[in-house]
């Protein structure tokens, strides 16, 4: 009787495991706008997405969802000259900011996804790592079903201090005379500066 019992549930299981619903983002329709002209030094650009699926319930509902950006991909977009944006491009790679060469990949992983009342709103809830950091997050996204596609917008802010996004490189044993004073104009600059970041999120997801 335990036996048939177990068999049943583990088919329960199963038949909803297999009602869901997975939605593949179409990275080359997405991206993650970002705006540092208040806090960064000025510049604004964009960031792509390497991966992402969101997972949809058997009534149609949001549940979860991961999602992964390559940083490689992070482009400024505030100066006319080419040249100019590839300078802040090098700079926003170094371990100050991003570490890219270390770092290459960030992560978004939606743990909850709550409609706000009858609307085609939702509160998210997840885990965002940056350099390794991770840190939880929160942010009201707007989700529209057209066709067989979801699209997903959302506007949030980010405290990139609390990912180490704050100018500051590792800390070495012997700092060369020259390298104090550049982390110090680095020091006095991150003081100057807002932590704040505004993101938004522009996503398009297919079956």
């Amino acid at each position: 009787m335990i036996k048939k019992h177990l068999i049943i549930l583990l088919l329960v299981i199963q038949a909803s495991a297999y009602a869901q619903q997975a939605y593949q983002l179409d990275v080359s329709k997405s991206k993650v706008l970002w705006n540092t002209r208040q806090t960064m030094g000025g510049h604004y650009g964009y960031l792509l997405f390497s991966s992402g699926t969101l997972i949809y319930s058997s009534a149609g509902q949001p549940v979860n969802g991961v999602f992964s950006m390559d940083m490689n991909s992070i482009r400024s977009e505030d100066h006319e000259k080419a040249a100019d944006n590839q300078k802040v491009d090098q700079e926003l790679r170094k371990p100050g900011f991003f570490d890219i060469d270390k770092y290459p990949t960030s992560t978004m992983r939606v743990l909850t996804i709550t409609q706000i009342g009858k609307t085609d709103k939702y509160k998210v809830n997840g885990d965002l790592t940056i350099k390794g950091i991770t840190n939880p997050i929160e942010f009201t996204a707007t989700l529209k079903k057209k066709g067989g596609n979801i699209i997903a917008t959302a506007a949030l802010v980010i405290d990139r201090l609390i990912w180490h996004i704050d100018l500051q490189s590792p800390p070495q044993a012997k700092p060369k005379p020259w390298e104090l004073v550049t982390t110090l104009e680095n020091k006095i600059k991150n003081k100057i500066m807002v932590g704040e970041v505004p993101i938004t999120l522009k996503m398009v997801f297919t079956r």
